[in-house]
């Protein structure tokens, strides 16, 4: 993964990372909290050696505009984490390339089927995770826009992990659960997305259900699966996005399948133009029909199948 921006405010009890943007000003105007697994007790969360010892302990106290830092570490919450607070960060202290594969895991609670993250308010930041849902059909990385418009929300430079148990495969990020609320001008970016099962009915490893002015770029999707309802971006049959999917890379991975029939980008006919859908690059995809579902020359600039153009239909 490529650096989307350079984090770290301090790391552990003081020390500054060389080189930090954030280092020569305040990244908000609000308060730092501090989440750190493995203290004893938790403290008051001003500062690592006082830290929380979970996040929801963070963001029970946090207000808008503030900023939760996490040392690495797994975190398995005992409930979702519901962010309400407007512009609020949530950020893993090691954010860079590949961090998020190991290092900060939130991880799905208790075995239940409920997202690890929820979030209904607008400019929210998440970074440097690597997130686990629970591993079934209805499990869910982070959720937006269930029960509020959201706006700005910006997800970058994590691992989202949705490991395959059987006929199930759970889904990293859904922006909007229908049509009751818009998740307008959500960015994701340069996150590593690993997903697979068996699953036979439609889901997208990212379900783009109603979100308006959208980006999903440079982004990394492994999908390990055989099936054609299987979807990298799976977007909702409807008019009026006006989005774009740009600069991403998609890998049909199923272990022993030479071209795939999994979906990379499922861009239903209504949608025609409405998506810009350029610059994404594909491999081991059965056809370009499995590749990018609506191939209209409204919404298709150059993406490439291998070294090989993919070309406009219809």
């Amino acid at each position: 993964m490529k650096l989307a921006r350079n984090y770290m405010p301090a790391v552990k009890y003081g020390a500054k990372w060389a080189g930090n943007d954030y280092l020569q000003g305040p990244i908000t105007k609000g308060d730092y909290f501090y989440v750190d697994v493995d203290v004893t007790g938790s403290g008051n969360g001003r500062q690592w050696t006082e830290a929380f010892k979970t996040i929801n302990e963070a963001i029970a106290v946090a207000g808008d505009d503030d900023v939760v830092f996490v040392s690495q570490g797994q975190y398995k919450e005992t409930a979702t984490i519901n962010i309400t607070q407007a512009n609020l960060k949530l950020l893993a202290v090691n954010t860079g390339p590949n961090k998020a594969l190991i290092r900060t895991e939130i991880r799905q609670h208790g075995n239940v089927e409920t997202p690890c993250i929820t979030c209904n308010v607008h400019g929210v930041e998440i970074a440097g995770f690597r997130i686990t849902p629970y591993s079934s059909n209805n499990g869910t990385g982070i959720v937006l826009g269930s029960t509020a418009n959201t706006y700005g929300t910006y997800i970058h430079d994590n691992y989202f992990y949705q490991v395959e148990v059987g006929d199930a495969m759970a889904n990293a990020i859904t922006m909007g659960v229908d049509a009751s609320f818009d998740c307008d001008s959500t960015y994701i970016s340069n996150n590593h997305f690993f997903a697979g099962g068996n699953r036979t009915d439609p889901i997208g490893i990212i379900e783009w259900n109603s979100a308006t002015r959208s980006v999903i770029t440079e982004n990394t999707f492994f999908q390990y699966t055989n099936h054609a309802q299987n979807y990298a971006i799976n977007i909702y049959d409807a008019p009026g996005y006006r989005g774009q999917i740009t600069d991403n890379k998609f890998f049909a991975a199923e272990i022993g399948v030479e071209l795939s029939v999994a979906v990379a980008i499922n861009n239903p006919v209504a949608v025609g133009g409405d998506v810009f859908i350029d610059g994404n690059r594909f491999v081991n995809y059965a056809s370009a029909d499995t590749m990018i579902t609506s191939r209209t020359a409204e919404c298709l600039g150059l993406n490439y199948a291998n070294a090989t153009v993919i070309a406009v239909a219809g």
